[in-house]
């Protein structure tokens, strides 16, 4: 969901009849720097792992030179995307954030605007502890005028890991505006309405993910939160019908069955109910919260 796309504002049309690829890295072993062109190009490319190759020559020349700063910066970001490994994305996000932030130093610095966005991407993918300064950097790339289609959701979910649940609210209404049928999007704001209060833009959301998904797993989920918002909104048929639903599919989760439970204990029925959670621990016998039910005196 969230993979931005890459940074070619304003560099795209310079990379015009550069060359491309490890040629330009070798050529440059004999030069002081590889040129500013040949970057661009092999960005252009976006042959990331020899843009980052070709800045390392040239900052052996001059380490504060502004525009080889960045777009290592830029190419250890993408880099760690692509990194599957945890420890490996973490070690080029901080690369990404070392190079930025020191190119950044300088008194007029290029790509001002692009370099926080990725900056406030960066700062995401380093995990919650760091959310605050993603949201900050990704605020200062849109007050300069620059955003892309994926700046908005991920303000939504740093503002929501953060805690700061009412920006993440205006966040989250600009990123479903722009990505409607994102059904990871919808639900993902669904959630963060919900926990604001406003069940019944949650419950909209929710079935708009439900709707537009083809991930059995998203399915779930959305039935899982839509079934709670019906049973806290005295809605018990509705979300007993979404528990079915969820059994249909995976006759396997516990979790169904104790939820299931829940809507007939409130509904006055205990026979169904502890029916319910026994199913719950029979298919998972340290189901903690169906233990504990059954535990309790009716």
């Amino acid at each position: 969901m969230l993979i931005g796309s890459a940074v070619m504002l304003g560099v795209a049309a310079c990379a015009v009849g550069a060359s491309f690829g490890v040629s330009a890295i070798a050529s440059a072993r004999s030069s002081p720097k590889v040129s500013q062109q040949d970057v661009l190009g092999l960005w252009a490319a976006k042959d990331y792992l020899a843009v980052a190759q070709a800045c390392e020559v040239s900052l052996s020349v001059d380490p504060l030179d502004p525009f080889y700063l960045l777009f290592d910066g830029f190419a250890s970001f993408y880099l760690g995307l692509a990194e599957t490994d945890g420890e490996l994305r973490g070690a080029r996000m901080d690369e990404a954030i070392f190079s930025i932030r020191k190119a950044l130093i300088a008194p007029d610095p290029p790509l001002r605007p692009e370099a926080s966005y990725v900056l406030g991407k960066a700062y995401y993918h380093k995990g919650v502890d760091y959310y605050n300064e993603a949201i900050d950097y990704l605020n200062e790339s849109a007050s300069l005028g620059y955003y892309q289609s994926d700046t908005w959701e991920y303000l939504a979910l740093a503002a929501r890991g953060a805690g700061r649940l009412a920006e993440s609210l205006s966040y989250f209404d600009k990123a479903v505006e722009l990505k409607p049928d994102s059904p990871e999007l919808s639900l993902a704001a669904a959630s963060a309405f919900v926990d604001a209060g406003d069940a019944a833009k949650g419950e909209r959301l929710a079935a708009a993910a439900l709707e537009s998904t083809t991930d059995d797993f998203l399915a779930e989920r959305s039935r899982f939160l839509l079934a709670d918002i019906y049973r806290k909104g005295g809605r018990p048929d509705d979300a007993l019908a979404q528990y079915e639903a969820i059994k249909a599919l995976n006759g396997e989760s516990a979790d169904a069955w104790f939820y299931e439970g829940l809507v007939y204990s409130e509904a006055g029925d205990p026979i169904k109910a502890r029916a319910a959670w026994r199913k719950a621990v029979n298919i998972d016998p340290m189901h903690a919260a169906a233990r504990q039910k059954l535990s309790e005196r009716s």
